[in-house]
C-alpha cells in the first residue's frame, strides 16, 4: 500500500493524523479518516481513530478533541481517552434512555397495567375469566383511566365501599335494591387489584429492558392492620352437605331431563371424586384410565387451560363412593368425540360459569335452598366437592390421604370438613378399620 494510504500527520498539527480512502470521495477530494495521537497517565502512547471527514469529522474538530483529552490527562478529570470519552457518553446515553422509559412507565393508567396482567392469566390462570369479569364489571369503571403511581391505598379503600354498595349483578338478589355485594365478592376484587400491581412490579416494560411496568410500592397491600385498606369480614366456608336423599333426588332430576346427561355424569363425578367445577370442564379423555378408573387432574400446560387451584397435579379415583361412576367414565371414554371428558359446543372446553349456572336453576327447581338465608347453607356446584370430603372422612379415610385427593395446599383447609363431617360415623369407620387390622395381624401371628 502506498504512502497515501498510510497515517499522515496534518502539517503544523502535532498529535493529529490522516489517511486518504483509496476509492471514496469527500466532495472533490478523497475522503480522510482522522485520528490523534498523545500520551495518557503514566506515559502510554495512545493512538486513536475519531472517523471519516465525510461523517463530519475535521481537523479542527480533532485538534479540539486532543486539546481537552490532555487537559485531562493534565488535571486528572475524565475522561482521559477517546475510548473512555465514549464509553461515558453511551452510558449517558443508556441513562438518558432509562429515565425516558421511565418516565413513559410512569405515564401508564390502571387500565394499561390491567391488560398486561390479564394477557398474563389467559395463558397461565384458570380463574382468567372471573379475574376480566371483577375488573369489567367493578374495578376498571373506577380505577381504569387513573395513572397507576397516583393510586394511593385511599383509593383502594374507597373502591372496596364503592364496591361493597353495588346490586349484584347475578343471583338471587340481582333484583333487589338494597342488597350489596357479598363481602367475599368485595374481597376477591381488592385482591385482583392487589395481584395486578404486583405482576407490574416484577414484570419489564415490554420493549423497556430493566424496567418494570411499576416502581413504587402496592397500594392495594391488604392487611388487617392497614389502616387505609379495611379487609371486609368475610367467613364463606360452606356448611351444607348433601343428604342420602337429597343425592338421590339430584341425580333422578337430572336423569329425567332430556339432553342433560352431562350435567347428571359431572355432578356424579364430582360426588364421587372432588373434583372442582374448573377441573371437569378442562377434563381431557388422555387423562382417564378407563381400566381403573383413574383420573389425573393435571396443572395444565397447555394455553390458559390450567385446571387444579393448588398448581399440582393429582390422581384421583372414579367408583370409590359411587360405583356408578366409574361405568359412566368408561362409557363416556368409549364413545368420545372431543379431546374432553364433558365437551361443550362444538367439542371446546365448556364455560367455566355453565356449571354453577345450571346448579342455581337446578336448586330453584328442587327447592333444597328454599327457605335459607345463610349463604354458606345454600347449595351451589361446590357443595358437591363438600359431600365428596364429608363422605370419605365418615368412611375413616386418613386426614392427610384426604388432603391429598382435594389437592389443597395446607392439611388447614382439609381440617375444616372435620367439623362438618358425622363423627359417629367416622368413629364407627376407623373402629371398624381397627378391628379388620388386629383380626389381620392375629391370623398373619397365627400362620
Amino acid at each position: 500500500m502506498g504512502d497515501k494510504y498510510r497515517w499522515q500527520t496534518v502539517p503544523g498539527k502535532e498529535g493529529v493524523l490522516y489517511r486518504e480512502h483509496p476509492t471514496r470521495k469527500n466532495g472533490r477530494v478523497p475522503d480522510r479518516c482522522f485520528s490523534i495521537r498523545y500520551r495518557a497517565g503514566g506515559g502510554k502512547r495512545m493512538h486513536e481513530s475519531l472517523g471519516w471527514a465525510s461523517d463530519g469529522w475535521t481537523v479542527a474538530k480533532a485538534i479540539a478533541l486532543l486539546r481537552e483529552l490532555k487537559e485531562n490527562i493534565r488535571t486528572g478529570k475524565r475522561p482521559q481517552s477517546l475510548r473512555e470519552m465514549r464509553s461515558m457518553a453511551e452510558e449517558q446515553r443508556q441513562r438518558e434512555a432509562l429515565l425516558r422509559s421511565k418516565e413513559r412507565v410512569a405515564g401508564l393508567t390502571f387500565r394499561e397495567l390491567a391488560a398486561c396482567y390479564t394477557d398474563w392469566t389467559q395463558r397461565h390462570r384458570a380463574s382468567h375469566a372471573k379475574v376480566v369479569q371483577l375488573l369489567t364489571n367493578h374495578i376498571l369503571p373506577v380505577l381504569g383511566d387513573r395513572l397507576a403511581r397516583e393510586i394511593t391505598p385511599q383509593d383502594i379503600a374507597e373502591l372496596g365501599r364503592i364496591v361493597a354498595a353495588k346490586r349484584p349483578l347475578t343471583g338471587r338478589n340481582k333484583n333487589d335494591p338494597s342488597a350489596g355485594l357479598a363481602p367475599q365478592t368485595v374481597l376477591h376484587i381488592l385482591k385482583t387489584v392487589r395481584e395486578v400491581y404486583n405482576y407490574a412490579l416484577e414484570t419489564p416494560a415490554p420493549g423497556l429492558s430493566g424496567v418494570m411496568l411499576f416502581n413504587g410500592s402496592n397500594p392495594a397491600m391488604l392487611s388487617r392492620r392497614n389502616r387505609a385498606v379495611v379487609l371486609p369480614e368475610t367467613d364463606s366456608r360452606r356448611l351444607r352437605v348433601l343428604s342420602d336423599t337429597e343425592i338421590e333426588a339430584l341425580l333422578a332430576y337430572q336423569g329425567r331431563r332430556e339432553g342433560a346427561s352431562d350435567l347428571h355424569d359431572m355432578i356424579l363425578l364430582s360426588l364421587d371424586t372432588g373434583l372442582r367445577a374448573g377441573e371437569l370442564i378442562t377434563l381431557r379423555c388422555e387423562s382417564c384410565t378407563p381400566e381403573t378408573g383413574a383420573i389425573r387432574v393435571l396443572t395444565g400446560a397447555k394455553g390458559s387451560e390450567r385446571s387444579t387451584k393448588g398448581g399440582k397435579t393429582r390422581i384421583v379415583h372414579a367408583g370409590r363412593l359411587f360405583p356408578e361412576s366409574l361405568a359412566m367414565l368408561r362409557k363416556r371414554l368409549k364413545h368420545a368425540s372431543s379431546e374432553y371428558l364433558f365437551p361443550g359446543p362444538g367439542g371446546e372446553m365448556r364455560s367455566p360459569f355453565g356449571l354453577p349456572q345450571a346448579m342455581r336453576r337446578i336448586m330453584d327447581k328442587l327447592g333444597f335452598n328454599d327457605g335459607v338465608t345463610d349463604p354458606r347453607n345454600r347449595v351451589v356446584w361446590h357443595t358437591l366437592r363438600h359431600t365428596f370430603a364429608t363422605r370419605m372422612l365418615e368412611s375413616g379415610l386418613d386426614i392427610y390421604a384426604l388432603r391429598t385427593l382435594m389437592g389443597h395446599a395446607s392439611v388447614t383447609t382439609t381440617e375444616i370438613y372435620l367439623h362438618i363431617c358425622d363423627m359417629d360415623k367416622r368413629r364407627a369407620a376407623l373402629a371398624k378399620a381397627e378391628l379388620a387390622r388386629q383380626t389381620e395381624i392375629k391370623r398373619t401371628a397365627g400362620q
